[in-house]
């Protein structure tokens, strides 16, 4: 990956109304501050309680699937770098989530075929896919076969937006970015 793609996310992260924004090493302790930096920041720019609910649960499951991704890979013994990124802006009615953090170069063709998958799904499709992974038994104990991204785009209602950049043999920096609309929230629900 070449540095201006991270710079030129930088450089978005900082420019248009962002809400909040994080780079640099990422651990639990860093989880943690951004959680609570961002419930008590999303309380001064949004009023509707659903809409804070839903960025806030959205949020939460996309740095469960940051954290997870590092965890995964330090246990395979795969040197990853723990650097992510991290932004909440608004624009208009909508709010958007982007995260990126390296990933193992084996995980690219899953997340991409899940998250393609996905964004064909209607919401009761998305449900019936989420319940089936569950019922099958699918994933371990960390998770794993996408069910993060599906509860990301159940609750958030909108499609999925991913970029990834080859590092090296080894590992490739993931983008993944979702959207939040905040007119009717708690209709959509």
């Amino acid at each position: 990956m070449d540095d201006e793609f991270v710079i030129e996310i930088l450089r978005v992260m900082e420019t248009n109304n962002v809400i909040l924004a994080f780079n640099g090493e990422f651990d639990m302790r860093v989880i943690n501050a951004l959680v609570t930096s961002v419930r008590e920041k999303l309380s001064n720019v949004e009023s509707d309680i659903f809409v804070q609910k839903k960025i806030y649960n959205v949020m939460v499951e996309c740095l469960e699937n940051i954290f997870r991704h590092s965890e995964n890979a330090i246990q395979q013994h795969i040197h990853l770098r723990s650097f992510a990124i991290f932004t909440l802006r608004k624009d208009g009615n909508d709010y958007y989530l982007v995260t990126g953090n390296y990933v193992q170069n084996k995980s690219v063709d899953f997340l991409k075929n899940i998250i393609d998958k996905i964004n064909t799904l209607n919401k009761a499709q998305r449900w019936e896919m989420y319940r089936e992974i569950l019922a099958n038994g699918e994933f371990s104990d960390k998770g794993g076969a996408g069910l993060g991204i599906i509860d990301i785009a159940i609750k958030s209602g909108s499609q999925l937006r991913y970029d990834f950049r080859k590092v090296n043999d080894n590992s490739t920096f993931y983008v993944f970015q979702v959207c939040i609309h905040s007119n009717n929230s708690h209709l959509n629900n």
